[in-house]
C-alpha cells in the first residue's frame, strides 16, 4: 500500500539517468544532500507565503524533487559500488531531518495551528522509527503505509494548490488533520507488519 509500491517502475525509469551519474562519477551524496536542500526551500517557501502567497509555488517542484533525489541517492551509490552502512545512516537520518524542516515551516509560518504541526511532526518520525525498528527482530525495512515519505510528500504537493487557488492559507491545517489521521493509520499498519514478522520467526 502507498506510493512505494511504484518504486521498481521509478527505478526503471531512471536507469539512463543513473547510468549517466555513474559516467560521470558523480557521488551519492549530491543527491542525499540535494535533498535537504529541497527541503529547507520548500520550509522557507512556505514561511514565505504568509506575507506573499506565490512562495508557494515552490513547494510542490521542491518536495516532488526530494523524492527523486532520494531515490537517486540509493540507485547510484548501489550502480557506483558505493553502498554502505553510513551512506544508510546519512540517508535515514537526512529523511528525518528532511520531514522536519518540511513541517516545521508550517509550523513557523503563522497561517496554521502549531498545535497539529507538533502532532503530526511527532506521529511522522513516529512512522519512520517503526520503518528502521522492524530491522530488530530481524525483518527487512518498512515503508508499507498509508503515509510513507512518498505519500507525504506528493499529497503535501497535491495538496498546496488548494490554498494557492482559493488564497485561503488556513485550509493547510485541513491537510494537517489529514496527515494525523493517515500517519496515526500507517503507524498501526507497521505495527502490525512488524508483529507478523517477530511472530513467525519465532
Amino acid at each position: 500500500m502507498g506510493v512505494y509500491a511504484t518504486k521498481p517502475a521509478w527505478q526503471r525509469a531512471f536507469g539512463p539517468i543513473v547510468a549517466l551519474c555513474v559516467r560521470y562519477r558523480v557521488h551519492p551524496d549530491v543527491f542525499t544532500y540535494g535533498a535537504l536542500i529541497l527541503s529547507g526551500i520548500a520550509a522557507s517557501a512556505l514561511v514565505q507565503a504568509g506575507s506573499n502567497q506565490s512562495w508557494l509555488w515552490l513547494v510542490p517542484p521542491c518536495v516532488l524533487l526530494r523524492l527523486v533525489f532520494n531515490l537517486m541517492d540509493g540507485l547510484v551509490a548501489r550502480a557506483r559500488g558505493l553502498a554502505d552502512s553510513w551512506g544508510e545512516v546519512k540517508n535515514e537520518f537526512g529523511d528525518r531531518i528532511a520531514d522536519a524542516l518540511i513541517f516545521l515551516g508550517l509550523g513557523y509560518a503563522g497561517y496554521t495551528d502549531a498545535r497539529l504541526v507538533e502532532v503530526v511532526i511527532a506521529l511522522v518520525l513516529l512512522v519512520s522509527y517503526l520503518g528502521i525498528l522492524s530491522k530488530t527482530v530481524g525483518g527487512p525495512r518498512v515503508y508499507k503505509g498509508a503515509f510513507g515519505k512518498g505519500d507525504r510528500m506528493l499529497s503535501l504537493a497535491g495538496f498546496t494548490f488548494c490554498p494557492l487557488l482559493s488564497g485561503h492559507l488556513t485550509s493547510f491545517n485541513w491537510y494537517l488533520e489529514f496527515a494525523i489521521l493517515a500517519a496515526t493509520l500507517t503507524i498501526v499498519q507497521r505495527l502490525r507488519s512488524i508483529y507478523v514478522y517477530a511472530q513467525s520467526s519465532h
